[in-house]
């Protein structure tokens, strides 16, 4: 007897790959979200050690971290780094080139891309990256060769709370009120201060100290000078946010310069050059879909959608505005 064996058809076969198809088209969103919530999860635990290391800081020193020191010598990721089990790199700054600077002295090697400190800023800490900004990995070609070895200053995705209103925390700006900040810089020109728990008077759980930056890519801005520096936190202008724009707003950053800008460029926040009326800011942003993660003064993690109302936005940017913030309202 003659076995008779039957093959697939040309049509049997397409159905099968279009089932295979429909079903990969179905499950891939499933696994993309999975894998958010994943990378999401180890955001939050970031920032809740960034939050339990600030309150360590706190309880060592009487007061919050710097959040900056002039441009260039340093930024609060320098000074909690023992309470994130960091020491030998804190131990390896030199905290003495803005004093060099103003003295008229020369202070480049001190500066946060200087030799003197190179080992430190061009360290990659994954405390400090969120792994859903899969381009926080880009390196803005500042550094210098040492001994044959290239030292390049890394970016990072945590931002701390400069206020309501501006990077410059100015007095008022278009006729708001600055309403108190917990960071500031410490500059040896600047007039600011370091601030504690007391000058909190909102309430810690009702106060940002951390949330997200995008770090920027591409290099070029408007002049071809630079890269966009966005995320370059160990540069003052770059570690920190303010309330005045809401999350992941569809305004502009006003960074330092338009050297220092790079838009329109593939998956870029947009951003602009300062001007006599746009003072620098820079809003807080993510990766994550529908808003941004922020440590609040009780190290506390919140989730904060780009939907919450602007009033809202700022009164949780603000430290003694006496606003009367629900649970419920962001």
């Amino acid at each position: 007897m003659r076995n008779s064996r039957r093959a697939f058809t040309l049509i049997e076969l397409l159905v099968v790959i279009s089932i295979i198809a429909v079903l990969i088209a179905l499950l891939l969103p499933a696994v993309q979200a999975a894998r958010e919530a994943a990378r999401r999860a180890q955001c939050v635990n970031n920032l809740k050690q960034i939050g339990l290391a600030l309150h360590n800081y706190h309880d060592t020193n009487n007061s919050l971290a710097p959040g900056i020191k002039g441009c260039c010598w340093g930024t609060w990721l320098l000074f909690i780094l023992p309470q994130i089990e960091q020491t030998a790199l804190f131990n390896a700054w030199n905290f003495n080139g803005d004093l060099l600077y103003y003295q008229g002295q020369y202070d480049a090697p001190l500066r946060y891309g200087g030799v003197c400190n190179l080992t430190v800023s061009s360290t990659r800490i994954n405390a400090y990256l969120c792994p859903s900004d899969g381009g926080n990995t880009n390196i803005a070609a500042i550094g210098a060769t040492v001994s044959g070895k290239r030292y390049d200053v890394v970016s990072q995705n945590y931002v701390v709370n400069f206020g309501n209103l501006t990077t410059s925390q100015s007095t008022t700006y278009l006729n708001v009120p600055f309403l108190g900040a917990p960071f500031s810089d410490i500059d040896a020109s600047s007039r600011k201060q370091v601030y504690n728990f007391s000058t909190i008077t909102d309430g810690l759980s009702n106060t940002l100290l951390v949330s997200e930056c995008v770090v920027g890519q591409g290099k070029g801005g408007k002049f071809n000078a630079s890269y966009d520096l966005r995320g370059f936190a160990w540069w003052g202008s770059a570690a920190s946010f303010t309330g005045w724009l809401l999350p992941n707003a569809t305004l502009p950053d006003i960074t330092e310069s338009a050297a220092y800008c790079v838009t329109p460029y593939p998956n870029n926040p947009p951003c602009d050059q300062p001007t006599s009326t746009l003072l620098r800011m820079n809003a807080a942003r993510s990766r994550h879909p529908g808003g941004v993660n922020a440590t609040m003064g009780d190290a506390s993690v919140r989730f904060i959608k780009n939907s919450v109302n602007l009033a809202t936005w700022r009164a949780l940017s603000s430290t003694q505005g006496g606003e009367i913030v629900s649970s419920d309202a962001y």
